[in-house]
């Protein structure tokens, strides 16, 4: 028993001083102009989980800046959400004056519409925010987006590539060999009954980069092989929280397939593990409604 305690102790301590000396090379490298070392994926995705922010509670005020296709708004957004389980969200416009209130859980889409002569309660799911959106985003997706996680990467997914990309590590998930004769190119009977046998998921291409030194998510890039829809996730900067990474800015896009979406998120403040309430009464005189 002691001997196993002590096999578990040292391989703790060597997995930490492994990750050190991995990062310090990897600094050594970049200030002498050599590139990255290379890495398998399965490494990659240990320390960007390392990095990933550690928590169960996470509040945010974010300003945004929303464009979709010639039309532009400005608002923020105060964001509470318990990790799993709900998102909490308040809009307001540059006056202060909350117009809205959402509450996304597992599977369901909640809003409250306070706009004077719009007043309305609305309770649905996600596929009508994606008809509204034109962007598959679900429970998930959302508060990937909101902590700074890469959307949809999962960690102990052995179906990635790894390559060195200048100063970042890019992972690029695995491409079936019928989606690979879709990108390549193929007759329009053969590419429908080749769409016919995929998964719609499979449809959709998924590269990941992350930094070569901290292994923090710099960008998620998105294509759809189908409908042409791509999409764009850029980070930046740093919120400086001593339970991890989590960046000050992030900029969305959306193009092909008729949508037209910027969207910028730039985070005023943050807080990490402070419990929140998360009210959600819909008055009774308000209209209830079945779409958005």
């Amino acid at each position: 028993m002691m001997q196993l305690h002590k096999i578990i102790i040292f391989t703790s301590i060597f997995f930490i001083l492994a990750s050190t000396i991995t990062s310090c090379s990897n600094e050594k490298r970049i200030a002498g102009g050599k590139p990255l070392k290379s890495m398998d994926p399965v490494s990659i995705l240990k320390k960007v989980d390392n990095a990933s922010l550690d928590w169960n509670w996470l509040g945010m005020k974010i300003d945004t800046d929303i464009r979709v296709s010639d039309e532009s708004e400005s608002f923020t957004l105060s964001v509470r959400m318990k990790k799993d389980s709900a998102i909490w969200i308040s809009v307001s416009p540059a006056l202060g004056v909350e117009i809205a209130r959402v509450m996304l859980l597992r599977d369901s889409v909640k809003v409250i519409s306070k706009v004077p002569l719009n007043k309305f309660v609305f309770e649905g799911d996600y596929l009508q925010l994606e008809n509204l959106l034109g962007i598959p985003f679900d429970f998930n997706s959302f508060q990937d987006l909101f902590s700074g996680t890469s959307l949809e990467l999962n960690p102990f997914n052995d179906k990635y590539v790894s390559m060195v990309d200048g100063l970042n590590y890019e992972l690029v998930e695995k491409i079936p060999r019928r989606v690979k004769k879709l990108m390549e190119g193929v007759s329009d009977r053969k590419a429908e009954r080749l769409i016919n046998k995929t998964e719609i998921s499979e449809l959709i291409v998924k590269s990941y980069w992350f930094d070569g030194i901290g292994f923090t998510p710099v960008k998620d890039v998105f294509r759809h092989i189908e409908s042409g829809l791509y999409v764009t996730v850029k980070r930046f900067g740093n919120e400086g929280h001593k339970q991890g990474y989590m960046p000050s800015k992030t900029k969305i896009t959306a193009t092909g397939d008729g949508v037209d979406l910027k969207c910028t998120l730039n985070v005023k403040r943050s807080r990490v593990n402070k419990k929140y309430d998360m009210l959600f009464d819909p008055p009774a005189n308000y209209e209830r409604r079945q779409s958005l």
